[in-house]
């Protein structure tokens, strides 16, 4: 729990850091968000390579993200996304089949189509999460939700998601106490007592939100809350050169694509 609170703090702090930070949000999340599209509707597996190996480049070379700091939150999600797609490589699929493995219960038939499934799948996954962490990590979530405002988003969504991301930090410093608090006092040492533990850490925790949001309504009120939170709305504009990189970038994805297309079915 405790390395979680860290985790966000540290990623939080790299939004803020990166050599990136100061540069528009705007070019930044339309870079991410068109990058992700195309390498989650890709076809074939070579955009979402090209996708994940381009924002890589980015984050590490431009953005002097620490490399060892993005494996790391590549590593979890990964095993998850190859355990995923190896299940469905060989449980799922239909036509030419690629080996069969003959059991004394039934006949277990790997499809090609299948491997090839798996394979895309994970290739797209893998694509999608390194534009994501591209995003994160090097744009804060006050900027996010500025753009998000210029772009007409509704303004209440805008600020819950303000409150619940400023909460998330709070509240995690807030579990990792309480569970060091449970931890010497040995309410991990059996199974019994982590079970209770971890109740009463999340019944505790349920008690703090209701109370910290009181205390937050009337601290928002006491400063002349009228409805609407206000941020500093003054961040650079997106660049004329960055956009048109953009969109050349991505003209080129969809030519891949369309070529790869037109080569499955040739």
């Amino acid at each position: 729990m405790m390395s979680f609170g860290n985790l966000c703090a540290q990623i939080d702090r790299c939004a803020y850091t990166n050599a990136l930070a100061k540069s528009s949000p705007a070019t930044k999340v339309f870079f991410a968000l068109s990058a992700l599209i195309l390498s989650v509707s890709s076809p074939s597996p070579l955009v979402p390579i090209i996708v994940f190996l381009t924002t890589t480049t980015l984050l590490l070379h431009f953005a002097k993200i620490p490399a060892h700091f993005y494996s790391s939150l590549l590593v979890y999600p990964t095993i998850i996304v190859a355990v995923s797609c190896f299940i469905i490589a060989l449980f799922f699929g239909y036509g030419e089949p690629l080996t069969e493995i003959v059991l004394p219960w039934f006949r277990w038939t790997v499809f090609k189509s299948g491997v090839m499934m798996g394979v895309t799948t994970f290739f797209r996954v893998e694509g999608a999460l390194s534009c994501l962490y591209f995003l994160v990590l090097t744009t804060s979530m006050t900027d996010i939700f500025i753009t998000l405002r210029r772009a007409h988003i509704p303004r209440i969504l805008i600020e819950m998601s303000l409150l619940i991301y400023r909460y998330i930090f709070a509240f995690m410093e807030v579990v990792a106490q309480m569970y060091t608090a449970q931890k010497l006092r040995l309410g991990y040492s059996s199974w019994q007592k982590r079970i209770r533990s971890t109740a009463l850490l999340a019944g505790n925790l349920f008690i703090r939100t209701l109370e910290q949001g009181e205390h937050t309504f009337m601290a928002m009120n006491a400063r002349g809350y009228d409805g609407s939170i206000r941020t500093l709305d003054d961040l650079p504009r997106p660049g004329r050169i960055s956009l048109i990189g953009i969109i050349f970038f991505d003209t080129i994805l969809v030519f891949v694509t369309l070529f790869m297309m037109n080569l499955s079915i040739m």
